[in-house]
């Protein structure tokens, strides 16, 4: 490699790039990589930067500048990554263009634009992220202009295993085209493994914008993408520790692993999370290769690279969840009618998906395959992203996850979630997994130390405050710290209890709240005590308190909210409208943050 690099570039030249690499962070390395490959479409490399940008060339046509604005809106920072791609591509493309996060963007101009990139993921069950919901808002209210001269597109993010995949991104796109506005492409929805495609997808989206003429497909690396998306590369890191952390007779199952990073050049904040290659469990691959008639040594080509089908299911493929896309295209081997009938029902097929496996499509509908047709039909295995429930300030050799195991019964077996079961059947103290860290850029500590923080985290949804708990002594914060945790039973289930209780006698911790819902006839939960605590925790919130809610989105997430919003309303003698705006602008200044799975 340095032998052909010395045949191109003299040891100067070299010396300086790798200079110039050091010193960049991943946003600046993204932007790079999308500039270069642009200058590359439109042949700027080889005609010279110098003539392209400071001389005029009187025998090329004059290309008319294009105008482009790119809005994304992100959770875990994936569409700002790519809007910034697409802005080195634009730009390289001589497009004037602008990548503006939703949340920033003043809406009203809206009516001005004539092109526009929106990136957006979607929050939960088919809800915007916390940074585009104003904009949402907006083009869905009655403000929303009339946008018969704006040219669009729209590129959507999301997982294909939840019934209301890349929502967001549909709606917008939908409601843009109601608007008036010009589709001038196809509504492009990516999946969880959408860094095998994008290197294809935003040469051909921003081409559709104009600018200098190119082939229509930059050469985008898509090992470049991939690693400028990645937080940080993959590491192997050791089990030190993993301990159980529920009571006997507990009806949880809730580990505490511990994993060495000394070394290995990982580091994380508060709030960001651990992604996690998990595998299939052995016994799920046997049977799934039984039922189907599969040799388990059957040789399949997994992206180049040749492996028997029973290590590729251990290792590349999902089989726990089984997603829309991958169902209906086993009907298509299956040729059953009734299957054939349920792919076409949504809501009757969201409810057969639920809790679902692989093994329990090919058993309830059988169908012949040979190993190299089911590699074809199934999704890449995907990661699994954990709350870090460490600080690296705190402690900088190694990383902490908090995982609640996943166990279920369906078909008269059980079943298991693919990581959680995992990290608790199979691996042990001294075992290697191998993680990196994903940043969360929506789930942060206050800026100021000084500044209080309400947090409300039952059962793992402790997990990033443990961190931030870490954080704060690590660096003698003067803010106080108001934590609600709750769960099932005080004696089984009062997950880091020692900590906690250390924290609030040494005063790190200046208020503890807890709910443990079964130990009395009628159910408690961390709202009932928000509530009982209103008055207070509304001064709290007008002295500039920031308010983190993490855990479960489907219940408690929603009920937490609007236990707010009521304590909002009564203490501050509010309207419901009034409230809502007071709700609204907590989370528009990073007051109010969330991190619900």
């Amino acid at each position: 490699m340095i032998q052909g690099l010395n045949n191109i570039f003299t040891e100067e030249q070299i010396n300086n790039a790798k200079k110039l690499l050091d010193s960049l962070n991943t946003e600046q390395r993204l932007y790079l990589s999308g500039y270069l490959a642009g200058l590359n479409q439109s042949g700027a490399l080889s005609e010279g930067f110098s003539a392209n940008i400071n001389q005029s060339n009187p025998d090329k046509e004059e290309v008319k500048t294009t105008q482009l604005t790119i809005l994304y809106g992100t959770h875990t920072g994936n569409s700002k990554l790519l809007a910034e791609q697409a802005q080195g591509l634009a730009q390289a493309k001589g497009i004037e263009v602008s990548a503006i996060s939703l949340q920033e963007y003043r809406v009203r101009k809206l009516k001005d634009e004539t092109n526009l990139l929106v990136i957006v993921s979607t929050h939960g069950e088919g809800d915007p992220p916390v940074s585009a919901e104003a904009f949402y808002a907006y083009i869905f209210g009655k403000k929303a202009p009339k946008s018969n001269n704006l040219n669009f597109a729209v590129i959507g993010l999301g997982d294909s295993s939840y019934a209301k995949f890349c929502q967001t991104g549909k709606d917008i796109f939908k409601q843009l085209n109601a608007l008036g506005g010009n589709a001038v492409h196809d509504f492009i929805g990516l999946d969880v493994d959408f860094k095998d495609t994008i290197a294809d997808v935003l040469p051909q989206v921003v081409a559709k914008f104009g600018g200098s003429k190119g082939n229509g497909k930059a050469a985008v690396s898509a090992s470049v993408v991939q690693n400028d998306l990645a937080s940080d590369a993959w590491v192997e890191v050791e089990v030190l520790e993993k301990i159980l952390l529920n009571g006997k007779g507990s009806d949880k199952e809730t580990y505490h692993i511990e994993l060495d990073i000394e070394g290995t050049g990982l580091s994380y904040h508060p709030g960001d999370a651990l992604e996690v290659q998990a595998k299939n469990n052995p016994t799920l691959v046997r049977d799934i290769l039984a039922k189907l008639n599969i040799d388990e040594n059957d040789i399949v080509d997994i992206a180049g690279v040749q492996m028997s089908i029973k290590d590729a299911l251990t290792s590349s493929f999902e089989l726990t969840v089984v997603t829309a896309p991958v169902i209906k295209k086993y009907a298509e081997k299956a040729k059953s009618q009734v299957l054939d009938n349920l792919v076409t029902n949504d809501p009757m097929l969201q409810d057969y998906l639920y809790g679902a496996d692989f093994l329990d499509v090919i058993t309830d509908y059988p169908a012949r395959l040979d190993a190299s047709e089911l590699a074809t039909l199934l999704r890449k295995l995907p990661t699994r992203l954990y709350s870090i429930s460490s600080s690296y300030a705190y402690n900088p050799d190694e990383v902490h996850i908090t995982v609640g195991a996943v166990r279920y019964q369906l078909n008269h077996r059980e079943h298991l979630g693919v990581c959680s079961g995992y990290l608790a059947d199979t691996i042990n103290e001294g075992d290697m997994l191998i993680v990196r860290v994903k940043p969360n850029m929506g789930f942060k500590l206050p800026v100021d130390n000084d500044v209080r923080m309400v947090m409300v985290g039952p059962g793992t949804g402790i997990a990033p405050f443990r961190s931030f708990l870490q954080e704060r002594e690590a660096k003698d914060a003067g803010g106080k710290n108001w934590l609600f945790f709750g769960d099932q039973h005080f004696e089984t289930d009062f997950l880091y209890q020692t900590e906690l209780l250390n924290y609030r006698k040494k005063g790190v911790v200046a208020k503890l709240d807890v709910a443990f819902s079964r130990d009395q006839q009628e159910k408690v939960y961390v709202q009932d005590r928000m509530r009982e605590n209103g008055e207070e925790l509304y001064r709290w919130l007008n002295e500039g308190a920031h308010f983190y809610l993490c855990g479960d989105m489907k219940r408690m997430a929603k009920d937490v909210k609007e236990t707010l919003l009521h304590i909002v309303k009564k203490y501050g003698q509010l309207t419901d409208e009034q409230a809502l705006e007071y709700f609204t602008n907590l989370k528009l200044k990073g007051r109010f943050q969330e991190d619900v799975y």
